[in-house]
């Protein structure tokens, strides 16, 4: 790798700075970041390769990176400038987990935080990732039995070991460490059921023509798997809306949905479904392929507005609909759906493998007060919807408050009230998934699934219609 005018590497490290700052200075999610400034710095394919490893490493063990730092520095990193910080980070990565040599490694981040900021901070950055060289092999790690000691050695907070500890046991080290592999793509070919091995045929045959290997998804039939390296925003079945990118778990959450709801509704016509929190709107473009009418709402414009873009471009746009609504308070009478969809604002932890840089925005807090709202949005689900329909409950996480707690809030409520008349029913999930020690629900995670770490449970509302 090589770049006109400067030494081989900078480039690449300059553009991963300047995503890493605007990621951290907006609060910016890193996928759309990225692409941004790897766009405006013109790399090629090599060094997009590169900016973008970079990037996703540096924010995966941001906080390992941060322990490291703090013992070779002669400043806390908190009183760093932070574009000093992402840089002094970017350059630990390399040290403690690149393949580069040392050399190397400092001088291009030394040069890209002169681009970035100006020749002023690159004596310290280089005197303190020099530091770093030279002293990692006495870093005094903690021990990995402790939540700490763990949580530095795979890149995690230690709330979030413990939490992982009390809800899997055993299996916590395979889980949150399967968090760090990289996911590659999924895509779902769209279209109704009654084609789909037609149109994931055509969808393969095409991905090969443009010298793709698609795989098999294990467990959702409508999907195909590619690697890491892809970018599917480059691919003309995604830009075209033949194939959309979810991830396996998603989409069989949506399947499974869907399969729930009677089969047919000859007193109104076309089975109705809301998917209450439904941004971006993969799983509510799924439910309008299995033949529901589909309300997909969010609380946030800007979102909802994003989703309608996305939805006018799919082939059963027909039977969607897009509304700004907030589903804790929704805009429909008593009873009056086949199916609801809460797909539940959570603390995400189970897309870590995607979106790297949640696990240090998240606060141990956080859990509590989301599952609060996924009750109230699960209460109001249960008054929507009609006899004989279903609630789906779904959360990209795996923490106890945010799964098992929730279920048992719903479950336990007194008779008299809407969720009093849901019953139990098992979703159709592929075979993916296990029930954990006194939960009902049904935990996905990526070290025996392969799928992001989806948590699933679902009910039939009342007695069905006559």
């Amino acid at each position: 790798m090589s770049e006109p005018g400067g030494p081989p590497g900078v480039a690449a490290r300059t553009a991963a700075l300047r995503a890493l700052g605007r990621i951290r200075r907006d609060a910016a999610w890193s996928q759309p970041a990225l692409r941004a400034a790897l766009d405006r710095a013109g790399l090629p394919a090599e060094d997009r390769a590169l900016a973008a490893a970079l990037v996703y490493e540096t924010l995966r063990w941001e906080g390992t990176l941060d322990w490291a730092l703090e013992q070779v520095s002669s400043r806390p990193l908190r009183k760093v400038e932070p574009v000093v910080a992402d840089a002094l980070r970017l350059g630990a990565w390399q040290l403690l987990h690149g393949r580069q040599p040392d050399r190397a490694a400092v001088s291009t981040t030394v040069a890209a935080a002169g681009e970035v900021a100006g020749k002023r901070v690159t004596g310290f950055v280089n005197g303190v990732l020099r530091g770093l060289a030279r002293g990692r092999e006495r870093l005094p790690w903690p021990d990995p039995a402790t939540d700490e000691g763990l949580g530095l050695r795979l890149g995690y907070p230690a709330w979030i070991v413990a939490a992982a500890r009390a809800r899997f046991g055993e299996r916590a080290e395979p889980v949150l460490a399967a968090g760090n592999d990289a996911p590659g793509v999924m895509l779902r070919a769209t279209g109704g059921p009654a084609a789909r091995d037609a149109l994931l045929d055509e969808l393969r045959a095409e991905l090969r023509v443009q010298g793709l290997e698609p795989a098999p998804a294990p467990h959702a039939a409508a999907s195909v798997h590619l690697g890491s390296n892809v970018d599917p925003d480059r691919l003309a079945s995604v830009r075209q809306g033949r194939a959309v990118v979810q991830d396996e778990a998603s989409t069989l959450v949506g399947a499974a949905a869907g399969a729930l709801t009677p089969a047919t509704r000859t007193d109104r016509g076309r089975r109705r479904a809301v998917d209450a929190c439904a941004a971006p709107g993969g799983k509510a473009t799924h439910l309008a392929e299995q033949g529901l009418a589909v309300l997909a709402l969010d609380r946030h414009a800007g979102r909802a507005g994003a989703m309608a873009d996305e939805v006018a471009a799919h082939p059963r746009s027909a039977a969607l609909g897009v509304a700004v609504a907030d589903g804790r308070a929704l805009p429909l009478p008593d009873a009056s759906v086949d199916l609801v969809l809460v797909d539940a604002p959570c603390t995400g932890l189970g897309v870590v493998r995607r979106r790297p840089e949640l696990r240090w925005r998240v606060a141990p807090q956080d859990p509590g007060e989301l599952a609060a709202i996924q009750q109230a949005l699960l209460a109001e689900a249960a008054r929507v919807v009609a006899p004989g329909g279903a609630v789906c409950y779904s959360v990209c996480t795996w923490t106890h408050q945010e799964t098992a707690a929730v279920v048992e809030t719903v479950e336990a409520a007194p008779p008299g009230t809407p969720q009093a008349a849901l019953t139990p029913v098992e979703p159709d999930l592929g075979g993916a998934g296990t029930q954990l020690p006194g939960d009902p629900g049904i935990q996905l995670a990526p070290d025996r699934d392969g799928t992001d770490g989806m948590y699933v449970r679902c009910w039939h509302a009342g007695p069905a219609e006559a």
